[in-house]
């Protein structure tokens, strides 16, 4: 830990997701007082990111937080693609990235544990003041300051920190009050997701805890965590996002994929609109962007949330230095590499994913096929592959970029 900087006013973060509050720890563990923001009164406990890539693990063994949370979710060292009713498997084993990762698996744990751990542990920090309840609606920059003004109900305060961090997602309320563009475009086809209660396990032969299926002309995924089942597709485009939504169809959308099985016990029906976009930097002037509010990407392949990680440990690396008297340039280099890696590495993999996972021409599915049989195998093949759906090489890659 570095000297406490007690004397100094706090750096502010706006929101108490995974970013802001990884964020956070990282910030106090090097002796810096923190004020963290969050608009919501409670942590969010819905299902959305659901996967830990094995870089990202390992970036959370820094703060002891890996341990616990392997503990609460399943991992999947082998996830294949599969096409539906019959016994054709490309399985994909991150065993072979094994010398490389001390978590040589896909954990599969909802995006909530990570943040109910980081609240329980910022909640006994005393360099931590976490504020619930409080949005940012307003900030004005200054010489070496930034003032924030958030409200809570009828209240309202205005704080002055050194530099902001917002890590208030893809609706971020600092991006739109400083009239940032945030330039992409919204994928073709959304997406819903049901979890589930059921064994399937014990029904579908060869399933695997993560595996993305055809269907004659669709697609579906599963994803096991403990004892449910998260299963993903696309409607169908002639539904209204209501009745897509409504329990008869999800329970219908599921019994024309397994017959015979249901119905089945629904936790919870979510419906996703796909994005792809990235500011333009993620540094204006003491403000610094990371996570959702900074890029968004379609979920295909999980690295969204892992991304967002990534850029609090990239950031935090960048700004301890200023903290302690460098020059506040580096922060730019954290721009360049963190928004090279969201528009070269995550931006374009998931993009592939996507196209992949929902390519419906027989012709096409037939080379991506064979390209899938070819990886799986040879092992070096494999291994290449891995290092980038694993994100271990956008994180080798990030420390290259001056």
């Amino acid at each position: 830990m570095s000297v406490s900087t007690n004397t100094q006013p706090p750096i502010i973060i706006a929101g108490a997701g995974p970013v802001g509050l990884f964020c956070a720890m990282l910030l106090t563990r090097a002796g810096h007082r923190v004020v963290v923001l969050e608009q919501n009164t409670e942590v969010a406990e819905d299902m959305r990111a659901s996967t830990f890539h094995p870089a990202t693990l390992d970036l959370l063994d820094r703060c002891d937080l890996s341990d616990e949370l392997v503990s609460r979710g399943t991992p999947a060292r082998r996830w294949q693609y599969m096409i539906h009713g019959t016994d054709q498997r490309a399985v994909f084993d991150l065993g072979v990235l094994s010398d490389l990762t001390r978590h040589p698996y896909r954990l599969q744990c909802e995006q909530f544990h990570l943040t109910r751990m980081l609240v329980e542990r910022m909640a006994d920090e005393p360099l931590c003041d976490l504020r619930m309840g409080w949005k940012v609606v307003s900030v004005e920059q200054g010489g070496d300051i930034v003032k924030v003004r958030a409200t809570r109900g009828d209240e309202a305060v205005t704080l002055e920190t050194p530099w902001l961090i917002a890590a208030d997602g893809g609706r971020s309320s600092i991006r739109k009050h400083l009239g940032l563009s945030f330039e992409g475009s919204v994928f073709p086809k959304t997406s819903i997701t049901l979890v589930l209660r059921f064994p399937l396990e014990e029904h579908i032969p060869g399933l695997l805890g993560v595996s993305y299926v055809w269907t004659d002309e669709a697609h579906y995924s599963l994803m096991q965590i403990r004892d449910l089942w998260r299963f993903s597709y696309s409607p169908n485009p002639d539904q209204t996002v209501d009745e897509a939504m409504s329990e008869s169809v999800a329970q219908a959308n599921l019994a024309s994929i397994f017959p015979g099985l249901g119905p089945f016990e629904l936790l919870q029906r979510n419906h996703y609109t796909l994005h792809q976009r990235c500011l333009e930097s993620f540094r204006v002037g003491r403000i610094l962007f990371a996570g959702d509010s900074a890029h968004l990407n379609s979920p295909a392949g999980g690295m969204g949330m892992n991304s967002g990680l990534h850029d609090a440990a990239c950031l935090i690396e960048h700004l301890l230095p200023v903290l302690e008297g460098h020059s506040d340039d580096l922060l730019d280099r954290y721009d360049r590499r963190r928004r090279t890696i969201a528009l070269e590495e995550v931006q374009r993999l998931s993009a592939r994913n996507y196209r992949k996972h929902r390519e419906t021409d027989p012709e096409k599915r037939k080379l991506i096929w064979r390209e899938f049989k070819a990886i799986t195998g040879d092992r070096e093949r494999m291994r290449d592959f891995l290092l980038n759906s694993s994100m271990i090489r956008s994180r080798q890659r990030e420390a290259e970029i001056q």
